[in-house]
């Protein structure tokens, strides 16, 4: 019979912050992740696919390895000292096909916060002090794309965010904000065209034109951030609160971009 396709399983590790020699004096941990990765079922344009991961001991700031910025940012911002805040669990899935010239997939997400005493999505107005409490986060990310015959392809995403999500994406190449971070919705639309000098470079290459409009709608602050609580941009008190901070939050964006991009 047909093969139903290819399964594949990984285990996945890193570290994201050299805390250097532990002298047991406020020393501030490595952040750690640590989680699985599984092609389900890989054939052709079908694909299926999950990850789970834990990132432990999140930091509320990075070493930004410059000594004035790095002595000034924890006062300025009001965070305090460099610490670490706890960990976070990250669970997301996409499933991927083809029918004809049309490429579709589905994709969702959750993400869920395990604080330490110092909390995380912390709110400086709340009166029972840092948030403790497991906070879930969920998305939803949708596409299509249709291949014409002349090398170009049209295509459409739609993505969503819940007050609590987590995208840990700060690597993103979007050129506003990282749209798959965004507590809210985003609107694209898109088209590629494809150019005949990467198969001339190589097999593997390709070579493109991209043109496409983006249209974000932020309904909570903070989008990929977890220290601090993310308010309700609908809501007054919440408004009132980010501005005391001296906080004035963008609550929709438009963008269109032209990007030439080549893989090898």
């Amino acid at each position: 019979g047909e093969a139903i396709g290819d399964s594949k399983l990984r285990f996945c590790y890193g570290r994201g912050f050299e805390a250097g020699v532990d002298d047991g004096v406020d020393e501030v941990k490595d952040m750690d992740f640590a989680g699985f990765s599984w092609d389900i079922l890989s054939k052709g344009p079908r694909f299926a696919y999950i990850q789970s991961f834990m990132a432990f001991d999140l930091v509320n700031f990075p070493n930004f390895q410059d000594p004035i910025i790095d002595a000034n940012f924890g006062q300025l911002s009001g965070m305090g000292d460099r610490t670490n805040l706890g960990d976070v669990w990250h669970t997301s899935a996409v499933y991927m096909d083809r029918i004809a010239g049309l490429n579709y997939f589905v994709s969702g997400g959750w993400s869920q916060t395990q604080p330490d005493s110092g909390g995380l999505f912390n709110d400086p107005f709340s009166p029972s002090g840092p948030n403790t409490d497991e906070e879930n986060g969920y998305s939803i990310y949708l596409g299509v794309r249709y291949d014409l015959k002349a090398k170009l392809k049209i295509g459409a995403e739609f993505n969503y965010g819940s007050q609590y999500w987590l995208a840990m994406a700060p690597g993103h190449d979007d050129i506003y904000q990282s749209k798959l971070s965004t507590r809210g919705q985003v609107y694209e639309v898109y088209t590629i065209w494809d150019l005949p000098t990467g198969e001339k470079l190589s097999k593997y290459a390709k070579t493109f034109v991209r043109l496409g409009y983006q249209h974000y709608e932020y309904d909570y602050s903070g989008s990929g951030d977890w220290n601090l609580h993310p308010y309700d941009l609908g809501d007054a008190g919440d408004r009132a609160k980010l501005a005391m901070m001296g906080i004035d939050p963008v609550e929709s964006a438009d963008q269109i971009y032209l990007t030439f991009e080549v893989y090898f």
